[in-house]
């Protein structure tokens, strides 16, 4: 049913984030609602929307070319997590030390990119949550 799929595509993505925000609030030891909105961290929400929706559309068509378009998708969604936002998160860290305090030099968001660890989780989590929704 297209209520499941969605229904896993959301809830998937709601629960990545909400994890997000409690993995950062025990780590920074304070809360802050501005978490939900960050990219980087763990578990992925990229990797967990782009995984959760090829899972749902398998549960939902079994092999079919939108299942394995969804899957392209996927790794495409990946691997630019893991490396181009890795890459420009590191390099936003370095260029906001060394433009700290000087005028016409905005600060660079810091959170947008993720470790192999948190995609693994995220594509992990994007597995789980459709297939409990689907044997619900």
């Amino acid at each position: 049913m297209m209520e499941q799929l969605i229904l896993s595509i959301a809830l998937s993505w709601i629960v990545a984030k909400i994890i997000k925000t409690i993995i950062s609030w025990k780590k920074e030891k304070k809360f802050e609602w501005k978490e939900l909105l960050y990219d980087g961290g763990m578990p992925s929400a990229h990797t967990v929307l782009v995984v959760s929706t090829a899972t749902a559309i398998y549960l939902e068509r079994n092999l079919t070319i939108y299942f394995v378009i969804s899957i392209v998708l996927a790794l495409i969604v990946m691997n630019d997590a893991m490396k181009v936002r890795w890459v420009t998160q590191e390099q936003s860290k370095v260029i906001n030390k060394l433009t700290k305090g000087k005028k016409g030099f905005p600060v660079l968001d810091e959170h947008v990119g993720h470790t192999p660890m948190e995609v693994l989780v995220g594509a992990v989590f994007g597995i789980i949550i459709p297939i409990i929704i689907y044997s619900l």
